[in-house]
């Protein structure tokens, strides 16, 4: 009994074990039978490369000056605040001193009441008969005493003989004379001065006194602009200063063309010159600041009445700037980030190059060096281009695609699947992509027969 009871005891131990173990091949037998049944694809080979199509340009040689545009303010290059000479009412005033009142050089703008001015120079005028007078009286109480002293006959001193002769008298007489004259002069230049006149050729900006005022020497009559010459006060970057100069003594300033769109048209500009490069930036933008030079503003020597510029008005300005020798000019869309232009090589590939960029606006660009006058500059929009990664233009590859449509279908499939296989070789993510075979008809074999 108990012999039977031990045989069963060992047999469900070993079952325990034996059951999971059969199970556990069981399950690797099928994993196995399952791996060898599945279809299975055949690896694809791989491809060659396909070229990227694009468009290219020729870089052309650039001109040897720029246009450099820039904006400012008009300003007058003399103004100054007319003031009388001497004190008094204000009598009248040139056209009311209006502003905008042109004027020359000399011509009276105010009258100041000059009665007194008259008076004074009267006086002065008598004062100076008088002296005059005085001075005939002692000329010849000098001859009296020169006979009284001959009739004397004594010899005596230098000094002695210019007391007895009366010579010191005879100085103050002739002192008296002088200072008469210089009065009658002084009244003379204040009456004179009783007319205001222009300093200048020039314009009224802002009138600061009305007739029948009363002014003295430190009170204004007007603010005047002279309009011989304007400066235009334009901002610059400050990398373009190294391509214009400022006049100097044997030299012109580099040339430049004002326009002021809002009064005389787009198409209407006068000349002017660069006379300064300021030495402080501006404040708010850190530009640069040119002072150009503007002569004849206001079109007077213009056979015809030419453009005529405000002060304060805000302006355009072009100026011409030397370039260095050799630059190249191309669309500033085919600039692309940090400064770089794509190139088809001679070989057919595609070559990024850094370029020195020594100006650019919304239209052009200048390069003076990495590029040459012909290199065929990449226009079209590529996605993750590669340095020498294949390119083509259309005529490279010339084919029909009516000649083998199927042929035609699997080129375009092979790039489109191709194209992901390698996106970048600088450090972008790379994909590959694996193609099942795909059953195409036979183009030369007609339409089979369907099961």
């Amino acid at each position: 009994m108990n012999a039977s009871h031990s045989n069963r005891a060992r047999i469900g131990r070993a079952l325990k074990v034996i059951l999971p173990l059969a199970v556990l091949g069981a399950g690797v037998v099928v994993a196995l039978m399952v791996l060898e049944s599945r279809p299975t694809a055949p690896r694809a080979e791989p491809t060659e490369r396909q070229a990227r199509l694009v468009t290219v340009t020729p870089a052309e040689a650039a001109s040897p000056t720029i246009t450099l545009d820039a904006n400012g303010t008009v300003e007058a290059a003399d103004s100054t605040t007319l003031r009388p000479r001497v004190s008094g009412q204000v009598m009248a005033l040139e056209d009311r001193l209006a502003p905008g009142t042109r004027f020359e050089q000399g011509d009276v703008l105010a009258r100041i009441d000059d009665t007194d001015y008259r008076l004074a120079l009267n006086s002065a005028q008598t004062d100076l008969a008088n002296a005059r007078a005085a001075l005939r009286v002692e000329q010849g109480q000098q001859a009296v005493a020169e006979r009284e002293l001959a009739l004397v006959g004594t010899e005596v001193s230098d000094d002695e003989r210019d007391l007895a002769l009366r010579g010191p008298q005879l100085e103050q007489a002739r002192a008296e004379v002088e200072a008469a004259r210089t009065a009658v002069e002084q009244a003379q230049l204040d009456l004179d001065r009783t007319a205001v006149r222009a300093p200048f050729d020039g314009i009224v900006s802002e009138r600061s006194a009305s007739v029948g005022d009363v002014v003295a020497t430190s009170d204004s009559l007007a603010t005047l602009a002279a309009t011989d010459v304007y400066w235009v006060d334009v901002s610059v970057p400050v990398d373009q200063l190294r391509w214009i100069h400022d006049a100097g003594p044997q030299r012109s300033g580099s040339p430049a063309r004002v326009r002021y769109p809002e009064a005389w048209g787009p198409d209407v500009s006068i000349a002017a010159e660069v006379l300064r490069i300021q030495p402080a930036l501006e404040t708010a933008g850190r530009m640069a600041r040119v002072l150009l030079r503007v002569p004849d503003p206001l079109g007077a020597n213009a056979p015809d009445s030419g453009p005529q510029l405000l002060i304060g008005a805000y302006v355009t300005a072009g100026i011409e700037a030397d370039i260095p020798a050799d630059s190249v000019a191309i669309d500033s869309g085919f600039l692309h980030e940090n400064d770089q232009v794509w190139v088809m090589t001679a070989d057919a590939e595609l070559d990024i190059r850094t370029v020195d960029v020594v100006y650019r606006d919304a239209i052009e660009a200048i390069v003076a060096s990495g590029l040459d006058p012909g290199d065929a500059v990449v226009t079209s929009d590529l996605t993750a281009p590669i340095q020498g990664m294949p390119v083509r233009v259309q005529d490279d590859a010339p084919h029909d695609p009516t000649e083998n449509p199927a042929a035609a279908v699997r080129e375009d499939e092979d790039e489109t699947v191709a194209g992901d296989d390698v996106r970048d070789r600088d450090g972008l993510d790379l994909r590959l992509s694996t193609r099942l075979p795909i059953d195409r008809p036979d183009p030369d074999a007609g339409d089979a027969p369907r099961s």
